[in-house]
């Protein structure tokens, strides 16, 4: 009688452990990225980046550049008193609620409306937008003038309304609407 030491997916029973087809660790390694790149699309890749820079990103680079220069250096007041109140966990969780509450209401109106260029040029915008906070921080950790916070809203802004209305423009074309 023949004991079974694994069942195989397709039904094989392997009875010896030499039996078994040895599988190569890169192959381990690379088959969770090889699997989310054939899962995802541009609307979800700007999702995630909007969430890791304006999110994680900024949060984490402004915990860095408070720790290294100060709280006074934070423009964000909401910011300065979650790291004065909360420390370090208050700043992040902070951060991260915002980021998926706003990240939530924009994946909802997407669903609904269907504006799929329109919602890649906002979660486009809040990703630069994020990337410029992140470089601010770092820049002031480094003892460097970053940009004004005005001018870094102000771009923010102007590039989110330009990047939405791309995307309208683009949603229209592709719908054949007027």
């Amino acid at each position: 009688m023949k004991k079974t030491v694994q069942k195989m997916l397709n039904g094989k029973e392997i009875t010896r452990i030499s039996d078994v087809k040895r599988i190569p660790i890169a192959e381990i390694i690379f088959f969770p990225i090889k699997y989310i790149l054939s899962t995802i699309n541009l609307q979800k890749a700007l999702f995630l980046s909007s969430f890791l820079t304006y999110g994680v990103g900024d949060g984490v680079t402004a915990i860095y550049m408070m720790e290294n220069t100060g709280a006074i250096r934070e423009i964000n007041p909401i910011i300065r008193f979650m790291y004065a109140s909360s420390g370090k966990e208050g700043v992040i969780s902070l951060k991260i609620w915002f980021i998926l509450v706003v990240l939530f209401l924009v994946w909802f109106v997407s669903r609904k409306t269907g504006i799929y260029w329109t919602i890649n040029g906002f979660l486009t915008a809040l990703t630069i937008g994020g990337g410029m906070a992140m470089r601010a921080n770092m820049m002031a950790v480094y003892g460097m003038e970053p940009p004004s916070p005005g001018s870094i809203i102000i771009t923010f802004l102007v590039l989110m309304v330009l990047l939405v209305m791309i995307g309208d423009l683009m949603d229209k074309l592709y719908s054949g609407a007027k």
